[in-house]
């Protein structure tokens, strides 16, 4: 009986030593398993997370070149305002014409085309905004390309649609371009003196400029702001 006893105890031992081995290894390959899987999906965030630098970099270039592209415009328009102030003092004035003036007939009736960068944003639509973690960023960037540049966009073309269709007519049914940017002389200044409609349409089109540049202003700055955030998300890693 002790025999039996002694064997059985031996046997017992023995399976034990082969269950708690089998364990150890088990959790051997499920620990591999593991830390297999969060190198991984580390190297899966890493990945991720070069491509949201890249989309980012990019935005940073777009919105710095759209910068320049609303100055480049604004830059005109200004002039368009000033030049529509002069005509239609003049014209409304008991003034004679004077060569000075040449150049503001002309330049009244300008006009540069707006157009923004979409490199940026067709990537990250294409990829799936949620490649933007940064919440608060990600909405700022789609708010600014769905709202504001719609707006701005929008007003400029019906800027330009205006000019198209109705400016460039009056311009040259009324005025002679000499050359583009510096010079146009009315056909007959004393006849446009008294031409109310066209007084009031270079009125409008100062309006229209004033409207579309205080806009612009303010599209620049919020490029600006987002641009700083964009610089300060980068800086995380």
């Amino acid at each position: 009986m002790l025999n039996f006893l002694r064997k059985f105890r031996r046997k017992e031992t023995k399976r034990t030593k082969y269950l708690k081995y089998a364990l150890g290894e088990i959790l051997l390959v499920v620990i591999g398993i593991l830390i297999a899987f969060s190198i991984n999906n580390w190297n899966d965030h890493r990945k991720e997370r070069k491509v949201e630098q890249e989309i980012l970099e990019q935005f940073k270039v777009d919105l710095e070149s759209d910068i320049e592209s609303i100055q480049r415009v604004d830059y005109w328009m200004q002039k368009v305002i000033k030049s529509c102030k002069i005509v239609v003092s003049e014209l409304r004035s008991t003034r004679p014409w004077h060569d000075s003036l040449a150049v503001h007939f002309d330049l009244w009736n300008d006009f540069d085309q707006l157009g923004f960068s979409t490199v940026a944003i067709s990537n990250l639509r294409s990829r799936g905004v949620e490649l933007i973690k940064n919440k608060s960023l990600r909405n700022d960037l789609i708010n600014h390309y769905d709202q504001t540049y719609f707006y701005v966009q929008k007003s400029n073309d019906y800027f330009r649609e205006d000019h198209v269709h109705i400016t460039y007519k009056k311009f040259l049914e009324h005025i002679e371009p000499i050359k583009w940017r510096e010079s146009a002389i009315p056909n007959d200044y004393q006849a446009l003196k008294k031409d109310k409609e066209f007084i009031n349409h270079v009125q409008w089109i100062r309006n229209a400029a004033e409207f579309d540049s205080k806009y612009n202003i303010e599209t620049i700055k919020e490029n600006r702001r987002i641009i700083e955030l964009i610089k300060e998300e980068l800086k995380q890693d």
